[in-house]
């Protein structure tokens, strides 16, 4: 069973994979991600009678987002995935994005905020074309894929991918804290 965590945005988003069933539950939270997100994830259990103990794998969308959100996604789930001795992989929201896009060609997605954009490049097979970066100016012209996430998707992309080391998660934040500058 796989849990999958994305609070990078206004929509906090849910899931567990057990075997080929797939959960979600979505809210729409403004500032109040530290109220909704761990009683969506108990719900999300409860509602389907699942186990936590019998999870597996967890994966979470450490940003580039809301500074914020990214931070409350990522503790708890580090938190569970160091208390429960599971696996966890982090996915950006700009591979979730690209992964979930249906366009079969170069593709681009795009997170902006008031001083630029956040950018990266898929080609047709899912490989980097352009590295995750801060622009001032987005001068590529790639099609852009919408800001919609397929969670099957994001979950086969990283369903094979090498577990990370949970205390050494960081979030991917659009811009650096002062601490990190």
């Amino acid at each position: 069973m796989i849990l999958f965590i994305d609070t990078h945005d206004e929509l906090i988003t849910i899931a567990i994979k057990n075997n080929d069933k797939l959960y979600v539950k979505t809210k729409l939270s403004e500032y109040s991600h530290s109220v909704f997100t761990m009683p969506m994830i108990e719900e999300l259990f409860d509602e389907n009678k699942l186990d936590i103990k019998d999870l597996k794998k967890i994966i979470v969308v450490n940003g580039p987002g809301s500074f914020t959100g990214i931070r409350i996604g990522l503790s708890i789930a580090k938190t569970m995935a160091y208390a429960l001795n599971i696996e966890i992989n982090t996915i950006s929201s700009l591979t979730a994005y690209l992964i979930s896009s249906d366009l079969e060609c170069d593709r681009m997605a795009v997170i902006e905020d008031n001083k630029g954009y956040y950018i990266s490049v898929f080609d047709s097979n899912n490989k980097s074309i352009v590295e995750e970066q801060y622009v001032t100016e987005n001068n590529y012209n790639y099609a852009e894929v919408e800001k919609k996430l397929n969670i099957n998707k994001i979950i086969d992309y990283c369903e094979n991918l090498p577990s990370e080391n949970p205390h050494h998660i960081k979030a991917n934040y659009i811009k650096k804290i002062e601490v990190e500058k």
